[in-house]
């Protein structure tokens, strides 16, 4: 029995993206139109996609003992998405009441000397080195009978994730002149350029979605909101295009040829959004098979990064590990991602939803309230990380294993900032309702 049927829903989550883009043209904020954006696409679209017979069909998962996937089933399901995305962008809104800058760029620019951009740069050399040695090592590893998710260190299969805030840190730099000569910029040119081969294909999509979003921010940072929103709406399906094209080349069988179809019709179906399927089996888990972790998951965030060979008996991370139902003799760590609301879902059924709700509006509303605060450039650095960590953390699933891809794909730009943190954080407050800090560029 539901309480929405889907036209009702569907209103719904259009009128939050309209609300996203009167907060973008209003205030200069990008979040509320990326949220509600992200959850649309993910939530009723992909409802609609699989309904009317666009997209292949739900997700099976019947030989790991789950029942099929029904419209009903998925229809209570996008209910609690679409409550969920409610109270996220409504607490979000309540504590950002922010105006954000379209800064001055030649104003404000890079702040520290040339041999950071240089030592950026080279920075960015290393990690592509050491991606190209991981990855050949990780190939060999799992050729041998490694299980990738069970008994090959974390730490090792993402650290190539670096690549990620190494290309964000570049852009910045570059965005606010501190790429001075011809040889650095040609220098950065050829690191974006092996970054973007590195991290494109399947199984670094995500990786590769990241930076590309961190990248229209950057791009995007002194520009007036009503040509900000055409930038990142031309950048949107320009993701949304690549993404789609590395899941069709999963396919072993793909023909080159008819690769752009492929892409397109994966793009349009929903295949690679296919969070509503996961959020209908996870309420197949909750409560009947495990019991709400009543924010045990949350907690998890802070044991994991203790190795297994220091703590042999740490709990697993994710449903399908904890039933049991996928070990290192399986070979493979299978698992489909039921969107944030999911995992605040898990934590405590609706109850769980708003408090998780409300304590993750409220913190992403102080990071964009602290980012306006701070020098420019740290302030549209931070902005970017958050907007490229909101991609895999709306997606959900095992929120530690999330957090960790998050802090291994940032922690290039978190060393500089904290080594650079008496020029970022130490300066006098940029008042918001000083005019001068709010010209913008273009």
């Amino acid at each position: 029995m539901t309480f929405f049927e889907f036209p009702e829903l569907f209103i719904t989550q259009i009128i939050l993206v309209v609300i996203g883009v009167f907060w973008l043209l209003k205030r200069n904020d990008e979040i509320p139109l990326l949220i509600s954006s992200f959850l649309l696409y993910c939530g009723s679209y992909r409802y609609w996609a699989v309904t009317t017979g666009l997209s292949r069909g739900w997700v099976r998962l019947s030989n790991f003992g789950f029942s099929p996937i029904n419209e009903q089933k998925a229809l209570i399901a996008l209910s609690f998405i679409t409550f969920g995305e409610f109270c996220l962008l409504g607490f979000y809104i309540l504590f950002q009441r922010q105006y954000l800058p379209a800064w001055n760029i030649g104003a404000t620019p890079f702040p520290l000397s040339p041999k950071w951009s240089q030592r950026i740069l080279w920075a960015g050399g290393f990690f592509i080195s050491m991606t190209l040695i991981i990855s050949s090592q990780i190939i060999t590893l799992t050729r041998a009978g490694r299980s990738l998710g069970f008994q090959i260190s974390a730490y090792l299969y993402l650290f190539p994730l670096a690549l990620i805030g190494t290309a964000t840190l570049i852009l910045c730099v570059w965005k606010f002149g501190g790429f001075r000569t011809l040889f650095t910029k040609i220098f950065a040119i050829l690191t974006l350029i092996s970054v973007a081969q590195l991290t494109f294909g399947p199984s670094g999509r995500f990786q590769f979605l990241g930076w590309l979003i961190a990248a229209g921010v950057i791009i995007s940072a002194n520009y007036r909101p009503v040509r900000r929103l055409w930038v990142l709406s031309i950048l949107a399906v320009v993701a949304i295009t690549l993404f789609a094209t590395a899941g069709a080349l999963r396919s072993p069988t793909i023909n080159p040829a008819n690769l752009n179809q492929v892409a397109w019709e994966r793009a349009f179906s929903a295949e690679d959004a296919n969070m509503l399927d996961g959020f209908v089996l996870l309420q197949e888990v909750y409560p009947d098979r495990l019991p709400y972790s009543l924010g045990m998951e949350h907690i998890e965030i802070l044991l994991r990064p203790i190795p297994r060979a220091i703590w042999p008996n740490k709990p697993v991370g994710g449903y399908m590990n904890k039933l049991g139902l996928i070990d290192e003799n399986t070979g493979f760590n299978l698992g489909i991602s039921p969107t944030l609301l999911g995992s605040f879902y898990a934590e405590g059924w609706l109850i769980g939803i708003v408090i998780f709700s409300f304590l993750y509006g409220f913190c992403i509303a102080k990071i964009v309230h602290f980012s306006v605060q701070i020098h420019p450039f740290a302030g549209v650095l931070l902005r970017a990380m958050l907007c490229a960590a909101l991609v895999p953390l709306l997606r959900g699933g095992d929120l530690p294993g999330v957090y960790a891809w998050i802090g291994m794909a940032f922690w290039p730009c978190f060393f500089i900032l904290w080594l650079n943190r008496q020029y970022f954080f130490r300066l006098p407050k940029f008042a918001p309702s000083a005019p001068d800090h709010f010209k913008s560029g273009s």
